[in-house]
């Protein structure tokens, strides 16, 4: 049996001016779900993409050494076609000519 203690919502109270709130109430209208529903979701995908922005990378001591060696290692140069496409004109900047 599930406790309800543990189901619970927790209420959260923000303070917004009145140009946002018109920008969410229209966004929400837009999607169907109400102010809280709207602000709820947008909360919840904000921090989703912030934790899966969060990278931790685990090596072993030998790979962390071969990482930061690669780090540290001068750059290697740029090769000839790299730089010859790089200083090519974009098609879409040239004058089109008709």
């Amino acid at each position: 049996m599930v406790d309800l203690a543990q189901k619970r919502d927790v209420a959260v109270s923000m303070r917004f001016r009145d140009d946002d709130l018109g920008i969410i109430d229209r966004g929400a209208t837009l999607r169907g779900l109400s102010r809280t529903e709207f602000m709820r979701r947008a909360a919840l995908h904000d921090a989703q993409i912030a934790i899966l922005n969060e990278a931790v990378v685990r090596l072993a001591p030998e790979a962390y050494l071969q990482f930061v060696a690669a780090i540290d290692a001068p750059v290697a140069a740029i090769p000839a076609k790299m730089l010859e496409r790089l200083s090519r004109k974009a098609p879409w900047g040239e004058a089109s000519k008709g």
